[in-house]
């Protein structure tokens, strides 16, 4: 059973015991995104070589993408361990809707054994075959956004944020990667097909935008390299082609697997800048929680040390210098004055580093604002418009490039008049 909190050494050391114990239940979330970003990895492979052999009938990557399968299977098999870990845990709050993201997930891995024997059994299309896995790996990424909201170290939540937009960037990637393969093996590109990889690719700046302005030196430069490396180069020049691209031309359908081989070049590029960020991700996990237990057993060494201090029982009124009488009020006659020195300002200290990590978390949770705001736009849109979650987002851009705004200052006003116009 606890011991009673009675005194004020008591709350202030509990309080350390909480911050240690909400990062520690930050690192187990942490090693889940970790895992998840492992797993969209492989999901996102195993799309791409999935839609050529579906497009192909059945005649290319055939092998490859058995290989794949195996792979997949291995990280699903490491997420679920995760959410072990995670379920033996569950002691922090606000977790409702990341649980309900996982939920979302697991039901979607449960209807993938189906879906890869369609795949197999070529019954499905290449177009059907992306969106739904497309859905699958939109859950994964709400559960590394849901994880960086619930966040409350500003630092952790900066490189959640990173990390995220960074995976929402590859995603894109990945998608685009699957729609080339569709219009390159087939031979055409219809203006809806086009335009879609178009919008995949300004999706992808956007993201890797975001995840320039959170991340650090070392990932960041990564990233710059990557941008100017010649698979960036090569297929951008690919990108180009499909832009060009009018009905009565004629595309070799090889050129099917030049495109692959460069979008995968690139995206596994991005998938080694995953490894580091996630590897810092840890790491940053480990120094905080080592940080905040040397914290403790200071806190610790240094009250008992004054507490064992020897004075005389007198008002410490008496004591204080001049200038310093408002800090003594309700100090009683006989208290260790050293010791309530030590532990006011040990309080005080604590409550001006809650109010800056406080003030830096609101700064680092703004992209995470927003993104929500666009979303709950985007979803008054479809539910208003009858339109789907791709032509609301298209509203949205449009409506932004028209009135020279951000797209959240649209997301707001579209919220706004929904509001009006449901009140009134």
């Amino acid at each position: 059973m606890p011991q009673p909190l009675n005194t004020s050494e008591d709350f202030l050391l509990a309080a350390k015991h909480a911050e240690i114990a909400a990062l520690q239940q930050l690192q187990i979330n942490c090693t889940l995104v970790t895992r998840v970003t492992e797993l969209i990895h492989e999901l996102q492979r195993e799309r791409g070589l999935s839609n050529t052999y579906l497009v192909s009938d059945g005649q290319r990557f055939s092998q490859q993408r058995d290989d794949e399968l195996k792979a997949t299977g291995i990280a699903e098999v490491r997420f679920r361990d995760a959410l072990t870990e995670l379920n033996q845990s569950l002691q922090f709050p606000d977790s409702a809707r990341l649980l309900s993201s996982i939920a979302f997930v697991i039901q979607c891995l449960e209807g993938l054994p189906a879906l890869r024997q369609q795949v197999t059994a070529r019954k499905i299309s290449a177009k059907d075959n992306t969106l739904l896995f497309s859905r699958l790996i939109s859950g994964l990424l709400t559960v590394v956004f849901e994880a960086a909201d619930i966040a409350d170290d500003p630092e952790v939540t900066r490189a959640l944020v990173a990390l995220f937009n960074f995976l929402q960037g590859k995603e894109y990637a990945g998608q685009e990667r699957a729609m080339g393969l569709i219009g390159f093996t087939q031979g055409n590109f219809s203006n809806e097909l086009q335009e879609k990889v178009r919008e995949l690719k300004d999706a992808q700046a956007r993201c890797f935008d975001i995840y320039t302005e959170f991340s650090t030196t070392i990932p960041k430069a990564r990233w710059r390299q990557l941008e100017s490396s010649e698979a960036t180069t090569e297929l951008d020049r690919l990108r180009r082609m499909i832009e060009r691209y009018r009905s009565e031309d004629s595309l070799p359908t090889s050129i099917s697997e030049v495109w692959y081989e460069v979008a995968t070049r690139r995206i596994d590029e991005m998938q080694s800048i995953e490894l580091d960020l996630t590897a810092d991700l840890t790491s940053l996990c480990d120094e905080k929680i080592q940080i905040a237990e040397e914290d403790l057993r200071l806190h610790r060494e240094h009250l008992k040390e004054l507490a064992a201090v020897n004075e005389p029982p007198e008002s410490p009124l008496a004591l204080l210098p001049d200038g310093m009488l408002d800090s003594g009020r309700g100090i009683t006659p006989g208290v260790n004055v050293k010791l309530a020195r030590s532990i006011s300002d040990l309080v005080q200290g604590q409550a001006e580093r809650l109010q800056r990590i406080s003030s830096e978390l609101a700064e680092a949770r703004q992209a995470l604002d927003e993104r929500k705001l666009i979303d709950k736009a985007k979803g008054l849109l479809i539910q208003s418009k009858g339109i789907s979650e791709d032509e609301a987002y298209r509203h949205l851009r449009q409506a932004a490039m028209d009135s020279n705004k951000r797209m959240v200052e649209v997301a707001v006003n579209v919220i706004s008049v929904a509001g009006m116009l449901s009140s009134g």
